[in-house]
Formats: structure tokens, C-alpha cells, sequence
């Protein structure tokens, strides 16, 4: 929740505090507290305010009008700006105003940018690192940019190489699946065994939805395969397993996409021997259940151009700095989750074999 000094129109940023004159941020933690409004400089001069919900995994820096952290604040939730382009703070109480930083918000592969001008240019101030060794600047000063903040930019830094492990999707039978099935007769009329087979193939008949908390990284492609085993005649198969395979696409800055859908097929093949002298028909039946959406989670190996912590160097790999990370994934929709098969035959009598003349 944000309260603000003046009441003004909402912007197109919901975040910008444009005219806003000064503000003071309350941050919800789950946890019931209290704040001095005359720390901030707000006593009597909260004539407005708006509240919204943030992502706050993907970070926050705030700017301090008073050093050492002092005095009024502003919060920015990286999620509600723009990344890889500057951010003017025209007609903002706290432009060229800003006397310390901290940043103990930002995740290890986060950076922000400050700007003397309002359009990005001037002089810059880039030493607000997620991994850095210090997550705060309690004296701009010091650094020779007391307030001269006019904008600001973020960017998240991305790995030069990934890896993420695939996940195996476990089957799961309910009492609302759908069922498909196809089948295979005919005429057996020799007196050997004779090999046939059943297809079944229903396109699109299996979705998987994936969500991702990954917050770094601007798109991302889903590949899905399945692995169906013959399964014992009469019998239901618990062969059918589900593979969900994953990368992430870090060039396209402009939009975002956390979530994917696919659709793949129930593909089966089952071999099936019809006896002698038979009318025979096999019959394949897949279900398909519905799967809740759930959490899993996987290992993304990568590396990394700069020392990022827990970091090692990996010699095979252009001696990048390479970290295991885990990763989450929020995955359901409609899957087989068993099929069986089974083959009926009517006796159609040995032929009698006319005695040698």
C-alpha cells in the first residue's frame, strides 16, 4: 500500500509516483505492525492512497531521501517497471533527491542502474549488483551522486549456458477419465500363430499447462514425450509415464511469458499373436485422467560470465562460473494414465485333411 501527499489521477504505471509529491510504502508480511508516519516525513500529509499485489520474488530496491537510509522512502518492485530501458522519475518528489540506496531485495542475478538525466543519459551510478558483496550505499555522496537520481533501469542478468533436468510426470487415474479405443480383427485361418498389431491414435487427446516461477527469464518453450511400454493382455499398464522437458528463452526483453500449453497424442501400438483356425479381435483401450495442477520441482545447471555466488569455474566451459539452481514448476492437465488390451477369438475348427491316396 502506498500513501501519497497529493491526490492525483491514476497513471498509465500504476507505480509511478508522478505528482505524487512525497509518499511512504507499507509492505504486508503476514505479520501485524506499526510505523511512525513522522520518520518518514508524512505526519498529516497522507491526503491519499492505493494498494495492489506485487511479485515480490522478483525484487525491490528502495531510494532514501536522508542519509544514512533515512527519512522518506520510495519502494520499486522490479515487477512493476520495464527491464533494459529507463525509467524517467519526472515530476517525482524524490527526483534528484536520492541520498542512499538499498537493495538487500534483489535477488543474485538482478542489477539496477541509476541515471543523472531523466532519459537515461549523464553520468551513471551501477553498483546496485544483487551479488555483490554489499547489498546497500548508505552515502551516495561518497560515490559522488547525492541526489542526482532523474531515472533508473533494471536488467537481470542471464546465464551464457542451461540446463534443466527434465520431470517425469506420474500417472494418475481418476474416476472422471476418458476413454479411447480401437481394435483389430480378423481371420486366423492357417495353422500357425499369426502376428497382428492395434493402433490407437487420437490427436490432441492429452494436454500439459506448465507455470514457471522463474522470474528471470522472458519466454519459454515446453517439449513433451511419452513413453507407453506393452502392456500384459487383460491387464492395465502402469508403463505410461510422461516426460516434461524445459528451456528458457532470455533474448526477447519486451514481453514475458511464464506459462506454456501443449497438446500431444495418444499414440499406442500393441502387438497382440491370433491362434490358429480363429476369428480373432484385440481391443487397446487408453484412459485419459485428469492431473490437478501441482508443484515440481528440478535442478537448472548454468553458467555464468561473472562470479556469481556458490559459483565454480568449469574449465570444459569457457571457465564461466557454473551453480546448480532449483527451479519450480506448476504443471497439470490431461494425461493417459493407463491402457489395456486384450484379444477374443471364436474357434473356427481344424480343417480335416483328406487321407493319402
Amino acid at each position: 500500500m502506498t500513501f501519497t501527499d497529493a491526490v492525483v489521477n491514476q497513471p498509465t504505471n500504476s507505480a509511478s509516483l508522478a505528482y505524487a509529491l512525497q509518499t511512504f510504502d507499507l509492505i504486508g508480511s503476514g505479520q501485524t505492525r506499526s510505523d511512525s508516519l513522522s520518520s518518514v516525513g508524512m505526519v498529516d500529509k497522507a491526503a491519499a492512497f492505493w494498494w495492489r499485489e506485487v511479485d515480490l520474488w522478483q525484487g525491490a530496491v528502495q531510494f532514501f531521501h536522508d542519509a544514512p537510509e533515512r527519512g522518506n522512502f520510495v519502494t520499486l518492485f522490479l515487477s512493476e517497471w520495464p527491464r533494459d530501458v529507463p525509467n524517467s522519475m519526472s515530476e517525482w518528489w524524490m527526483n534528484n533527491q536520492v541520498s542512499a540506496v538499498n537493495w538487500k531485495a534483489l535477488t543474485d542475478r538482478q542489477r539496477m542502474t541509476l541515471y543523472q538525466y531523466e532519459d537515461g543519459s549523464g553520468i551513471t551510478f551501477d553498483n546496485i549488483k544483487g551479488w555483490g558483496s554489499f547489498k546497500e550505499i548508505a552515502r551516495l555522496g561518497d560515490y559522488g551522486f547525492n541526489n542526482r537520481t532523474s531515472s533508473f533501469s533494471w536488467t537481470s542478468v542471464s546465464p551464457k549456458k542451461e540446463i534443466i533436468e527434465p520431470i517425469t510426470l506420474p500417472a494418475n487415474a481418476d474416476a472422471g477419465s476418458t476413454s479411447f479405443t480401437a481394435f483389430n480383427s480378423g481371420y486366423n485361418r492357417s495353422d500357425k500363430e499369426q502376428p497382428g498389431e492395434v493402433k490407437l491414435k487420437v490427436e490432441e487427446s492429452q494436454s500439459v499447462s506448465v507455470e514457471t516461477s522463474d522470474t528471470h527469464h522472458v519466454g519459454m518453450s515446453v517439449k513433451v514425450s511419452q513413453t507407453v511400454k506393452a502392456g500384459v493382455e487383460s491387464v492395465a499398464s502402469s508403463e505410461t509415464t510422461v516426460e516434461v522437458g524445459f528451456s528458457y528463452d532470455y533474448t526477447n526483453t519486451q514481453t514475458v511469458t511464464r506459462s506454456s500449453s501443449k497438446t500431444i497424442a495418444v499414440d499406442i501400438t500393441q502387438g497382440f499373436v491370433a491362434p490358429p483356425w480363429t476369428h480373432f479381435r484385440a481391443t487397446v483401450v487408453a484412459s485419459v485422467s485428469s492431473c490437478p495442477p501441482a508443484e515440481y520441482h528440478t535442478t537448472a545447471t548454468r553458467w555464468y560470465d561473472y562470479a556469481i555466488p556458490n559459483g565454480v569455474r568449469d574449465p570444459a566451459n569457457s571457465n564461466w562460473y557454473k551453480r546448480q539452481e532449483m527451479v519450480t514448476f506448476r504443471i497439470g492437465g490431461n494425461l493417459m494414465s493407463s491402457h489395456r488390451w486384450w484379444i477374443e477369438t471364436t474357434d473356427l475348427g481344424t480343417p480335416v485333411k483328406p487321407a493319402p491316396t
